[in-house]
């Protein structure tokens, strides 16, 4: 596996998570135009002075929303195109980014089952993000679950707020060690 391939893919579908997320939102807040600055994170390089101009209402407009491969397509040409495609792994996108619908509920569901004092719905955006992606990379790659909590930790280190890193590392291994005993059975909820 070339490292670099599956670090540049998993900041692809950061940004294809985030934008889920974020058109999810868009239709029951109006102060979602906060979070444009964390995809200017993830999709600007070190070094990079250029403005990374993101318009939503373009991406509103564009007849690729809503299909997977289409989507992909676009964050790549968009925000990646200085990215040499030998250097993106293109199966870990296509076994990994298809699955956002089919698990976006299970990972509302654990992370509402391990938090304590606060909710899922409550959470920083890049934190549910990062959680959908580790989740699905656990349950559909089998990934062991100390490189996918690694790589959370990693990713929220640099793209999450102070406290995301241990968050996602103490709710990450609950449920990343619930879902290794299969015991997905739904708690009740403690907090909202």
């Amino acid at each position: 596996m070339n490292i670099k391939a599956r670090i540049t893919a998993r900041k692809i579908l950061l940004v294809y998570f985030y934008e889920q997320y974020f058109f999810i939102l868009a239709s029951k807040k109006d102060t979602v135009l906060d979070n444009i600055d964390k995809i200017r994170k993830i999709v600007a390089n070190p070094g990079d002075d250029e403005d990374i101009d993101i318009n939503i209402s373009k991406v509103m407009q564009n007849d690729y929303y809503g299909d997977f491969d289409h989507e992909i397509v676009y964050i790549i040409e968009n925000y990646f195109a200085k990215i040499d495609h030998a250097d993106i792994d293109f199966d870990y996108i296509k076994n990994v980014g298809p699955h956002f619908v089919k698990y976006k509920d299970a990972v509302r569901t654990a992370v509402d089952t391990h938090a304590v004092t606060f909710g899922y719905d409550s959470m920083d955006l890049m934190d549910r993000v990062l959680f959908i992606l580790g989740y699905i990379e656990f349950v559909e790659l089998k990934t062991p679950k100390e490189v996918v909590l690694n790589e959370m930790v990693e990713l929220a280190k640099r793209y999450g707020d102070e406290s995301s890193p241990k968050l996602l590392n103490g709710i990450g291994h609950k449920i990343f060690e619930e879902l290794e005993k299969g015991d997905t059975k739904e708690k009740p909820k403690k907090k909202k």
